[in-house]
């Protein structure tokens, strides 16, 4: 079954660029898994704005998916290292990958754009589609967003995605 990769980033220390693989047929049930997260008046689940109680069971409802998300890490934010991790985003899901689902940032849309085009070219990958798109529109981007941000901090909340995460090359 093909996948659906749905990719955030966090900048707090470098770049960390996280990218959730999931299967297909499981794209509807995972979204209405997460937006039964939310609590009222809430549009969207963003790891930074919640509570250290509501981000150990967003994390647990996460870890039940069964999917797996990788890691893609540099030390510095920059334009160039953001290509080098959707690059080797779009390598290392080359051929099994029908969508790819990135988080827009407004102000570097038209980067990213060429970014992931260049890799489809680099790659032959033709298939794969992909759009740039905000959070409160597609849930499973929530995921990549927790991920980041766990894997960021480290210690119990880095041990917390282990199991479902991992370090990729660039």
């Amino acid at each position: 079954m093909p996948l659906h990769v749905f990719v955030d980033e966090t900048k707090s220390r470098g770049l960390l660029m996280a990218a959730a693989r999931c299967q297909a047929g499981e794209v509807a049930v995972r979204r209405k898994a997460l937006r039964g997260l939310l609590l009222p008046g809430q549009e969207r689940l963003h790891f930074r704005h919640e509570s250290a109680e509501r981000r150990k069971k967003i994390l647990e409802v996460i870890g039940g998916f069964h999917i797996l998300v990788d890691i893609y890490s540099t030390d510095r934010d920059t334009l160039l290292n953001r290509r080098r991790c959707l690059e080797a985003i779009v390598r290392d899901t080359a051929g099994r990958a029908e969508l790819l689902r990135i988080e827009r940032d407004e102000s570097i849309m038209e980067h990213d754009r060429l970014a992931v085009l260049g890799a489809i070219n680099r790659f032959r990958c033709y298939q794969l589609r992909f759009e740039l798109m905000v959070p409160k529109a597609e849930p499973l981007l929530w995921i990549p967003d927790a991920v980041a941000w766990a894997w960021t901090r480290g210690g119990l909340w880095r041990q917390s995605v282990s199991g479902f995460s991992q370090l990729r090359d660039l």
